[in-house]
């Protein structure tokens, strides 16, 4: 495969060649539009700063509570309680609440994991870049 200079065209083939050797075994197989929506909805989870950082303290500590929470991270509780709702309504995070305090935590390993996933990934490209 020939690929075209540095214009839009250098992500295609030049021509129409259609390896079917490689094409059959996923038919079927890549993600649906409703699961690339949910995918793309979890990633612009990620995509907010604050989210992300409030996300990234929550891998830090089994759970913290809305006060502590907002005083880490330097935003006010009003604040936070609204990302927090979004990133509740997203399954992203859980809460519990004992009498008037309610503690949040990651709502499973999966979300752990992508965030790790995700700073490894931006300090791998930093060091790329830095090295260039």
């Amino acid at each position: 495969m020939h690929m075209i200079g540095s214009t839009l065209s250098e992500d295609r083939c030049e021509t129409e060649c259609i390896h079917p050797e490689h094409v059959r075994p996923l038919l079927g197989r890549t993600l649906s539009g409703e699961g690339a929506l949910r995918v793309g909805d979890l990633f612009g989870l990620l995509a907010d700063p604050t989210r992300a950082r409030i996300l990234h303290a929550l891998t830090l500590t089994e759970e913290l509570c809305v006060c502590d929470l907002a005083l880490l991270l330097g935003l006010s509780v009003s604040a936070l309680s609204h990302q927090l709702r979004l990133l509740r309504d997203r399954d992203a995070v859980a809460r519990r609440k004992v009498g008037r305090i309610v503690y949040y935590r990651l709502a499973d390993d999966h979300v752990r994991r992508l965030l790790t996933d995700a700073l490894v990934h931006v300090g791998e490209a930093a060091q790329l870049k830095a090295a260039g």
